[in-house]
């Protein structure tokens, strides 16, 4: 069949709009798939990098090592944008195993940033929290504009900003400072609205007193909403169709909310997914607050679900501390499939295709990458990511990356910036040098009764030999 002048102009004009913004969320989009889908169509192959910059800078608990990266396609190819404790945001070229550029800011980078087209050119957009956004050309680094989110004080504490959103035309970030001062006690967390063309700002508004998780932007029905989820377990929803937010609705969580929400698109009445640490995984619709359904874990959810479509229906997989990762059907929570791995399930799964089947790419603290049949749950491939670059650090301290997918057939990477320090792409279809045997909860359950056994038979035995004496 041959296509028609016109119907070529309206597929450009489709591919133009897929492209306006080609990773507008923390996560790559509302649903949280965390998937660059790349055609290759110059067949350049992906191999696999093990890139590391400072060695020597020193760990502070409680923030990322590595955010989450987000992806982009810059001239067709598959570039990371990643940031971290390094308090540098490092642009990488996939195909070359090259660094494009690195800019560094003023304070730690503790969330993804996101990638847009203002104009003609592509956009990185980056909160710090040394309470600045950052609006920068992702081809070279250069600054097209800053804005400071809060002025400095003498007794003003840490900050802590949030990935940015691109959503509806406008720039959106939330974040939490804190003033030292007895006097003044200004504790607030606020949710931003700038122009991502020039950085002015449109509104800020009031959301809490404590952290909060990065926004995200849906649309249901006819109206266009913000999420953001507060540490203190209050989900807030904002409709933005007009010049001024307005709180549409709000839902109390039983305990506090370490991710952020994940929410289906493409369908008539979407759901809207969020963990707890009480262990719980709830959905509610997404247009009203209605809770639809809920689930309940081992263990605490400490980052975000995703949702992705398995045989035409949306299923929601998040990761728990009770090891396991859940797949549960998004219309009425029932479980699909549940897969224990070898460690607390701590970063947001990522939904892509390998090899022509659906998959998920979830990272847990065995040190282990795992990818998993999106259909069953079957384990398909571990990958061994280092050890921490901390001593010690006790569970919950710290903040997670989660790994993202570059999904190119035989050339499928994953990218993960882990807490040993280095980012690295992973094949998963080809051969990897970190690939490693799969360990399950079962096998160290195992592990631990073959050494409970040799204490107690020969152990103790020997030391109620040498008491008799």
């Amino acid at each position: 069949m041959r296509l028609t002048p016109l119907l070529l102009a309206l597929l450009a004009l489709c591919a133009m709009s897929r492209a306006e913004n080609p990773w507008p969320a923390a996560r790559g989009s509302a649903q949280g798939e965390a998937t660059l889908n790349w055609e290759n169509a110059d067949a350049m192959p992906l191999a696999e990098w093990h890139y590391a910059w400072k060695n020597n800078v020193r760990y502070k608990p409680g923030v990322s090592v590595w955010a989450s990266p987000a992806l982009a396609l810059l001239d067709g190819r598959p570039t990371v944008f990643i940031g971290g404790f390094d308090q540098t945001l490092h642009a990488l070229d996939l195909v070359d195993k090259r660094v494009i550029w690195r800019r560094m800011t003023n304070a730690e980078i503790a969330s993804a940033p996101v990638v847009g087209v203002v104009g003609e050119s592509e956009v990185v957009f980056l909160a710090s929290n040394d309470r600045t956004l950052y609006a920068l050309d992702a081809r070279t680094g250069a600054t097209r504009w800053t804005r400071e989110l809060e002025p400095a004080s003498p007794t003003l504490g840490e900050a802590d900003f949030t990935s940015p959103l691109l959503f509806g035309g406008r720039l959106y970030v939330a974040g939490f400072v804190y003033d030292r001062s007895l006097a003044r006690n200004d504790q607030r967390a606020r949710l931003y609205a700038l122009d991502p063309d020039t950085g002015r700002l449109f509104w800020r508004l009031d959301i809490g007193n404590g952290f909060v998780s990065e926004p995200i932007g849906y649309t249901a029905g006819t109206t266009n909403f913000i999420a953001v989820a507060a540490r203190k377990g209050l989900l807030q929803v904002f409709s933005v169709n007009d010049e001024k937010p307005r709180l549409v609705w709000d839902f109390q969580m039983p305990h506090e909310v370490l991710g952020a929400p994940a929410v289906e698109s493409g369908v008539a009445d979407p759901v809207l997914v969020l963990g707890s640490k009480y262990g719980n995984l709830i959905a509610l619709d997404a247009a009203t607050g209605r809770e639809r359904w809920k689930r309940m874990a081992g263990n605490w959810f400490d980052n975000s679900a995703c949702i992705g479509a398995v045989d035409g229906t949306n299923i929601v997989f998040a990761g728990s501390h009770d090891y396991a990762v859940y797949a549960l059907r998004a219309s009425d929570g029932a479980l699909m499939w549940r897969r224990p791995l070898g460690g607390e399930v701590y970063a947001a799964p990522a939904f892509f295709d390998l090899d022509g089947a659906p998959a998920i790419l979830a990272a847990s603290l065995d040190n282990h990458v795992h990818t998993l049949d999106a259909r069953t749950g079957r384990i398909i491939a571990s990958y061994f990511t280092g050890q921490p670059i901390w001593d010690k650090i006790n569970k919950g301290e710290n903040r997670w990356g989660s790994p993202a997918v570059v999904s190119a057939g035989k050339d499928t990477v994953a990218v993960h910036g882990s807490f040993n320090a280095t980012v690295y792409t992973l094949p998963l279809v080809k051969p990897c040098t970190l690939q490693a045997r799969a360990r399950s909860a079962r096998g160290l359950w195992i592990s631990l009764a073959v050494v409970a056994a040799l204490f107690f038979g020969m152990m103790l035995p020997l030391v109620g030999k040498n008491t008799e004496k």
